[in-house]
Order: C-alpha cells, then sequence, then structure tokens
C-alpha cells in the first residue's frame, strides 16, 4: 500500500497513530477510511457551503474575491451533478 499522506490529513493521520499506539500508515488510514473522517472530504463538503455566504457578504475585501467564488460554486454543482448521474 503506499504511505503517502495528503498534507490535509498529515495531522489527523498522526493523531490516529498515538490513539491506537501504532507507527503504521496503513492502520491509520484504515481507520481513517472506517469511520468516515477524512479531512479533504470534510473540506470537500463544507467548502460550497462557505462560498455562498463569501458570496453574499458585505464585506469589501470578500467581495473582491466574488468572481472566483461563483465560477468555483459553479463547477462543484457541475462535478456533483456528473457524480450523481453517472
Amino acid at each position: 500500500m503506499d504511505h503517502t499522506v495528503l498534507p490535509a490529513d498529515f495531522v489527523l493521520n498522526n493523531a490516529f497513530r498515538k490513539i491506537f499506539l501504532t507507527k503504521s500508515y496503513d492502520i491509520t488510514n484504515e481507520c481513517i477510511l472506517f469511520f468516515s473522517c477524512s479531512v479533504s472530504d470534510a473540506i470537500y463538503t463544507r467548502k460550497p457551503k462557505f462560498s455562498t455566504k463569501l458570496q453574499f457578504t458585505e464585506i469589501g475585501l470578500c467581495k473582491l474575491f466574488v468572481k472566483n467564488t461563483v465560477d468555483e460554486l459553479a463547477t462543484v454543482h457541475e462535478c456533483m451533478i456528473t457524480c450523481i448521474s453517472s
């Protein structure tokens, strides 16, 4: 099995290694999958909600990023529709 750990999951992986008193990345990766607590998955599911809030904010600095946010939301929704249709 590949021992590569995504940067977003590095902290979670280390926490699981301490909880289960193991040095094996394979065991901790299986635990992360079993308990469905991948950081990458959490970010992916929460990002559309955050982007929607950002789109309607009145904060000047955030308004600079509205176009990028709208484009990103469109991409996310398109991917979700494609995944559901498959």
